[in-house]
C-alpha cells in the first residue's frame, strides 16, 4: 500500500468521524452487472407525456423472482437509464428515490455505487463530502500517488513527448489543455534538464471561459500558483523555463502568424488530457474538438520547428467508437460497469481499518466523476461532434513497445489486478484496465 493512503489515514483519523450518525445496513456481497436474468416489460407508465404508440421497455424482475438489495439496485439502475433515455423523468426520479434507500457508503460494491450516483445526480454537496473536503490537499496528493489512473495517463503521454522532441529542438512549447495542479510536468523538466542541450521550454496554459460548474467544485489552485510550482521546480534543476497562461483564439492567431512569417522554430506538443477521476474541471466537448483542431493545424504549419506531436488522455470513452447517438440507456449502462470497477480497483488498496479514508477518496473525487459521465447531452455532443479523433484529422502515431513494458511496471502488472495494453491497428493507443475493463486510454497523433 502506497505511503500516499497510510498518511491520509491517519489524517482522516484524527478528526471526527465523517460518517453521518446514523446507523447503515450494507450487505457484503456483490452481483454482476452481466448475465442477470430479466425480463423486459412495457412500461405502465405510457401515459406520462409520451405517444401512446410508443412501446416502453423498462428492465424488472420477472414475476415470482426473489430480489435482494444488491439484485434490486442492478435492475433499478438500469430501469433509470431507460427512462432517462425514452423522457420518463417523473419515473426516474421515483427510481431515484428507491436507490436512495438502498445506498450506503459502508457497504457492498454496488450499495456504494447507488450511494454515489444517487448524490452526482443530485449535484449536491453531501455531508460526507462536506466533512472530506476539509483534507482536499492531503486527499488530492494521496489519490494520485495511489492509484494508477492519472500516473498512468501522464507516464504514456510524457514518454510520448520525450521520444518525439528532435535532437537539434531548441525550444521546446508544450501547449496543455488543461494544467490544474501541474502534476504531469516535474518528470518532463527533470528529463530536459538532465539532457544538459540547454534546451528552452515553453509551457502555455489554455484558459478557457468560464463554463457551467457544479457544487461539487473543489479549492481550485489556481494557475499562478501552478505556474510558481513550476518554475521554482525547473530552477532547482537548472532549466529555463517558460510558463503562461492564454486563450485558445490568441495563441492559434500566434501559430498562424509566426508561421506566416516563417519564423519560428519552436517544436510543439499538445496535451489534451480528458475526464480523468483526479481531475478538478470537467470541460465541454467543444473545447476539446476545439484544442484539438487548433494543435492539429499548428503542428502542420510548423515546418521550421520539426512539426510535433498530440498526446490524448481518456477517462471517459471517448474512443469508443460511437456509431451516432444510440441512446442514453446503452451509454449509461456501460458507465455503470466502468464505475462498479472503479470501485473495485480502489477497494484493493485499502484495508479495513482505512475505512473512512476510503470513504473520503470516493466522496471527494468520485461523485463529481460519475456526475460528469452520465451527462446524457455530453455523450450527445461527443457522438455529434466525433465518432473518433482520426475524423478530426488527427494521424496516429505509434507508441513503442518499450513504454508499454514501463507502463505495466509503474502499474504493477501481474502484481495487482491492473494491466497494460497497447490497442488499436495503428498501435497508438494504450490502455490501463482493472480485472478486463479499460479505465484509461491514451493515444497518440500527429
Amino acid at each position: 500500500m502506497v505511503d500516499g493512503v497510510k498518511d491520509f489515514g491517519n489524517c482522516m483519523v484524527s478528526h471526527s468521524s465523517i460518517l453521518p450518525p446514523q446507523e447503515y445496513y450494507c450487505l457484503g456481497d456483490d452481483v454482476e452487472l452481466e448475465n442477470l436474468h430479466m425480463l423486459p416489460i412495457a412500461s405502465k407508465h405510457q401515459s406520462m407525456d409520451i405517444c401512446s404508440k410508443q412501446t416502453v421497455s423498462l428492465f424488472f424482475p420477472s414475476d415470482g423472482v426473489e430480489v435482494d438489495d444488491c439484485l434490486s439496485i442492478v435492475h433499478l439502475l438500469k430501469a433509470y437509464g431507460e427512462a432517462m433515455e425514452i423522457g420518463l423523468k417523473e419515473l426516474a426520479e421515483v427510481i431515484t428515490l428507491r436507490l436512495k434507500e438502498k445506498g450506503c457508503p459502508t457497504g457492498s460494491t454496488l450499495q456504494r455505487l447507488a450511494c454515489y450516483l444517487i448524490q452526482a445526480l443530485d449535484k449536491q454537496a453531501s455531508f460526507l463530502r462536506e466533512e472530506a473536503i476539509i483534507n482536499y490537499e492531503i486527499a488530492f496528493s494521496a489519490f494520485y500517488q495511489t492509484f494508477p489512473y492519472g500516473r498512468f495517463a501522464h507516464f504514456t503521454a510524457n514518454s510520448v513527448i520525450l521520444e518525439a522532441i528532435p535532437e537539434d529542438a531548441e525550444i521546446v512549447h508544450i501547449v496543455d489543455f488543461d494544467i490544474g495542479k501541474g502534476v504531469q510536468w516535474p518528470p518532463i523538466i527533470e528529463a530536459l534538464a538532465m539532457q544538459g542541450q540547454g534546451v528552452v521550454v515553453r509551457f502555455t496554459s489554455i484558459k478557457w471561459e468560464e463554463e457551467e460548474g457544479s457544487s461539487y467544485d473543489p479549492p481550485f489552485q489556481s494557475f499562478e500558483e501552478t505556474k510558481m510550482l513550476l518554475c521554482e521546480h525547473a530552477r532547482y534543476f537548472g532549466l529555463r523555463l517558460k510558463v503562461e497562461e492564454r486563450d485558445l483564439v490568441s495563441l492559434d492567431n500566434e501559430m498562424k502568424k509566426t508561421n506566416k512569417r516563417g519564423g519560428g522554430g519552436e517544436w510543439l506538443a499538445f496535451n489534451c488530457m480528458v475526464g480523468l477521476p483526479h481531475m478538478e474541471e470537467r470541460r465541454s466537448v467543444r473545447s476539446v474538438i476545439e484544442f484539438l483542431k487548433v494543435a492539429k493545424d499548428s503542428i502542420r504549419l510548423n515546418c521550421k520547428g520539426g512539426g510535433g506531436t498530440i498526446t490524448f488522455g481518456d477517462g471517459i470513452g471517448w474512443g469508443k467508437g460511437l456509431q451516432g447517438w444510440t441512446g442514453f440507456g446503452y451509454i449509461f449502462e456501460g458507465q455503470l460497469a466502468q464505475f462498479k470497477t472503479l470501485l473495485e480497483s480502489i477497494d484493493s488498496h485499502f484495508s479495513h481499518h482505512l475505512r473512512e479514508a476510503k470513504i473520503a477518496i470516493e466522496c471527494l473525487f468520485l461523485i463529481p466523476y460519475f456526475s460528469f459521465l452520465i451527462d446524457m447531452q455530453m455523450w450527445k455532443d461527443i457522438s455529434g461532434e466525433s465518432r473518433a479523433l482520426s475524423e478530426v484529422g488527427l494521424v496516429p502515431w505509434r507508441i513503442r513497445k518499450d513504454n508499454l513494458l514501463e507502463a505495466k511496471e509503474l502499474v504493477r502488472e501481474g502484481e495487482s489486478s491492473y494491466y497494460v495494453d497497447i490497442e488499436g491497428v495503428p498501435q497508438n493507443q494504450m490502455v490501463l484496465g482493472y480485472m478486463g475493463t479499460p479505465l484509461v486510454k491514451v493515444s497518440s497523433w500527429r
